[in-house]
C-alpha cells in the first residue's frame, strides 16, 4: 500500500471514479489476513474497461488490454504489471468459460468468485471488505469452501475442482466435506477442460510444500483419474519425493510411477496435458534410465551414465530411485553434489586416427567409432581400450 507504483495506479483510477472505486482483491488480501506475504497484486474497480484505459492514459501510465473482453486491463509501471479487472457478474456459463457483464456492485462481483477466502477486498487505506460475510473468517481459520452452493460454483467452471484441491493443500487446515463431496460427484467435468488449464493447475498443486494428503484424496475419490487419464497415480512415491525436493517435474515423476512412466502412457499424457517438449523429454529420459539408476552402484557407474545421458538425466533417475528407497534428504543431497562435481571425460578418439590405421571413410568407420566408444565407456574410459582398438585395426587392414 505504500509502494509508489501501487499508489500511482490507485490515484489514477480514483481520479476518474472517485475514492474507493478501486480495491485490492483475492490472493494478496487473503494472504495478509492469513499472516502471509502478499503475492500477485490484483485489483478490482468499479470503472468499466474503457474507463480504466482512459484513466490510465490520463495519468500517462502504460497499459495493455490483456483481457479486455473479460474486463481486465494491465497497467505497467517500471516493467511491473498490475492486473485491473472491472467488477463483473456472470450472465452465462458453460463449465469452461463465462459471459460476463460489468457492474459497480462489489457484492455481485464477490458472489461470482470461487471460494469465500478469495472474495476479500481492501482499499489503499487498509480497510478490508468482506461482501459475503464469510471470507475473513475462512481466511483466518484456513478454511477453503465454495461460495454458496458448491455444485453451482463448480458447474460454472470445472477447473474449480482442481483449484479446490490446490487451495486446500496450500491454504487449508482441513478438507471441507461438502466441497469435497461436490468435487467428487462432478469430477467427470474435468474431461471438458483443455490440457493446458489442467496441467497449469496440476503443476501449481505439485508446487505446494506438501500436497500429498490432498493428492491422496484426489486419487481415492477418482478425481485424479480424470486429471491423469489411464494412469494409476501413486501418492506413496510422491510423499517420499516431496521430502527430497521441491522440483515440480521430479514430483510429477514420482506421482506417475510406475504405470505412467511407460513410453505409451507418457506419450498419451504429454498429448493430453499439452506438455512442452522440454518437460515431456525430461520425463521420458528419466523414465528410460530409471531401470539402470541405482543409488548403491557408486561413482564409477554414475560417471558412465552421466557421460551417456548427461548429469541432469542421471540425477532425475537417481532421485526417483532414492525416493522409492526411502533415502533421507541429506543423503540425497550428498549424492547430487557428488554427481554435479563429476569430471566427465571427452572421447579422445578421432576418425582421422582410424583412417590412418587403415579404415576407409564410410559406414564402417562410423560403426567402428561407436563400437570403440561403447567399449571405452564400459572399461571406465581407459585409453588402453582405444590403443588396443587402433592396433587391432592396423593388424587387420595391413596388406
Amino acid at each position: 500500500m505504500l509502494r509508489p507504483a501501487v499508489r500511482q495506479v490507485f490515484a489514477a483510477l480514483e481520479a476518474r471514479g472517485g475514492a474507493g472505486c478501486v480495491r485490492f482483491v483475492g490472493g494478496c488480501v487473503r494472504n495478509v489476513v492469513m499472516g502471509r506475504a502478499p503475492t500477485d497484486l490484483d485489483l478490482s474497480t468499479q470503472l468499466t474497461p474503457d474507463q480504466t484505459e482512459a484513466a490510465l492514459s490520463a495519468a500517462h501510465i502504460r497499459h495493455v488490454p490483456t483481457g479486455k473482453a473479460f474486463g481486465t486491463i494491465s497497467a505497467i509501471i517500471d516493467g511491473e504489471p498490475f492486473e485491473i479487472t472491472s467488477l463483473r457478474e456472470d450472465v452465462e456459463t458453460d463449465g469452461r468459460r463465462a459471459v460476463v457483464s460489468f457492474t459497480t456492485d462489489w457484492a455481485k462481483d464477490a458472489q461470482r468468485r470461487d471460494f469465500y477466502l478469495n472474495a476479500l477486498y481492501a482499499d489503499i487505506r487498509g480497510a478490508v471488505f468482506d461482501p459475503t460475510g464469510e471470507g475473513f473468517d475462512d481466511a483466518r481459520d484456513g478454511r477453503v469452501r465454495f461460495i454458496g452452493d458448491a455444485e453451482t460454483r463448480i458447474r460454472e467452471d470445472y477447473l474449480r475442482i482442481l483449484r479446490f484441491f490446490r487451495f486446500t493443500a496450500s491454504h487449508g487446515q482441513s478438507m471441507d466435506a461438502e466441497s469435497f463431496a461436490a468435487c467428487a460427484r462432478l469430477k467427470s467435468g474435468i474431461d471438458t477442460l483443455s490440457g493446458e488449464r489442467i496441467s497449469q493447475e496440476l503443476f501449481k498443486l505439485l508446487a505446494v510444500d506438501d500436497p500429498t494428503v490432498v493428492i491422496a484424496a484426489m486419487i481415492d475419490s477418482g478425481v485424479m483419474a480424470h486429471v491423469l487419464p489411464s494412469i494409476s497415480a501413486q501418492a506413496t512415491p510422491l510423499r517420499a519425493m516431496c521430502r527430497l525436493t521441491s522440483d515440480i517435474e521430479r514430483r510429477l515423476l514420482a506421482l506417475l510411477h510406475p504405470d505412467g512412466l511407460q513410453p505409451e502412457a507418457l506419450e498419451c499424457l504429454s498429448s493430453r496435458l499439452r506438455l512442452s517438449n522440454r518437460v515431456a523429454g525430461r520425463l521420458r529420459d528419466a523414465a528410460r534410465r530409471l531401470p539402470q539408476a541405482d543409488i548403491n552402484t557408486g561413482e564409477t557407474s554414475w560417471r558412465r551414465m552421466a557421460y551417456r545421458d548427461g548429469k541432469a538425466v542421471l540425477c532425475d533417475a537417481l532421485i526417483l530411485h532414492s525416493a522409492l528407497s526411502g533415502l533421507a534428504q541429506a543423503e540425497w543431497q550428498a549424492i547430487e553434489t557428488l554427481i554435479t562435481a563429476l569430471d566427465l571425460p571427452v572421447f579422445p578418439l578421432k576418425s582421422a586416427q582410424l583412417i590412418a590405421a587403415g579404415l576407409t571413410p564410410g559406414p564402417e568407420l562410423g560403426q567402428a567409432i561407436k563400437r570403440i566408444e561403447a567399449d571405452w565407456i564400459a572399461h571406465d574410459f581407459s585409453q588402453n581400450v582405444i590403443d588396443a582398438a587402433i592396433d587391432e585395426i592396423r593388424e587387420r587392414t595391413k596388406i
